[in-house]
């Protein structure tokens, strides 16, 4: 016989096993207490299995509670998903997206793939420059809306993340002890560029550039290469490179914001519903990096 679980019970379950306690689970989902622990009695009554062994303290997930969790987890992520799809409207036709280059690997494949998910007759036209060069092609109105990644957040932008900007090298690499410091800072449209240069300049530090490219291969081939070091944003810096320490001796850098425009008079439907799917991605992000990253590169203090 086939049996229909309903979702206000998946999600009363969900949210104990999140806050370890129906009198927290209940202000997340806005109702009493009483109607949370009753709804946990449907699910038990439903499953016919208990969900919870009841200590003295706090709620512990039973075996078969622990059985339901994932199952649990992915029904309601498959129901919000499924209404965002059928509330939004059918789009079709074209937004226009600026990125800059080093947020691209990082972002834009789950990103896009999403977007493309929920409006699949939308294309996306991905256009990848400095941030200063992306907000002119905006104000042309050549893109439809823009991320930027920059020291403050202007008036009329949206700050999706504030993250660290760092120095990144080689992994196991010795690039950052050599004297001048080789650094590869990109063009001089790069929005880290004045950042690091003026940290270096504080710092007494004599440099000299490497790579001076809109490109981010050039970059990331020198690093590899343990030719130079780069000033990045912490969440986008390449697995296969390592965010050098502290005890590298090298200048403390700001933080950053990865900031969102949109045009100011005129705004494309596709590119609002973008939007939220960016939205989506950098609060993920954001909460991931509450947790100190564990790839930090350990590196031996300046002689």
């Amino acid at each position: 016989m086939v049996r229909n679980i309903d979702m206000g019970l998946l999600r009363a379950f969900t949210a104990v096993v999140e806050t370890g306690s129906v009198t927290e689970a209940a202000g997340t989902l806005s109702l009493t207490q009483a109607a949370v622990s009753q709804q946990i009695k449907r699910l038990e009554e439903l499953i016919g299995k208990p969900m919870f062994v009841r200590t003295q303290r706090r709620l512990v997930l039973s075996p078969d509670g622990e059985r339901l969790l994932p199952y649990a987890q992915k029904l309601i992520a498959l129901n919000d998903e499924t209404w965002r799809a059928m509330a939004a409207p059918a789009f079709d036709g074209e937004v226009r997206l600026g990125v800059p280059y080093d947020l691209v690997a990082r972002f834009l494949p789950k990103v896009l793939r999403l977007f493309d998910k929920r409006f699949p007759n939308v294309r996306v036209s991905l256009m990848t420059s400095t941030s200063r060069l992306l907000l002119e092609a905006l104000s042309r109105g050549e893109l439809d809306l823009t991320l930027t990644t920059e020291a403050a957040r202007p008036a009329r932008a949206e700050s999706l993340l504030v993250d660290q900007l760092v120095w990144v090298g080689a992994d196991g690499g010795d690039a950052y002890l050599r004297d001048p410091l080789p650094v590869s800072l990109g063009a001089d449209t790069c929005a880290f560029r004045p950042y690091a240069l003026a940290a270096l300049a504080k710092w007494h530090r004599q440099w000299r550039p490497v790579s001076e490219s809109n490109s981010l291969e050039p970059m990331i081939a020198t690093l590899e290469a343990d030719l130079a070091v780069a000033p990045m944003l912490s969440c986008a810096a390449p697995k296969r490179l390592a965010i050098l320490s502290d005890a590298a001796g090298l200048p403390r850098l700001p933080t950053c914001h990865v900031n969102l425009y949109l045009p100011r008079n005129t705004q494309n439907d596709m590119a609002t519903e973008l939007a939220a799917v960016l939205r989506e991605e950098f609060a993920s992000v954001g909460r991931e990096s509450r947790t100190p990253p564990k790839r930090s590169a350990a590196v031996a203090a300046t002689p």
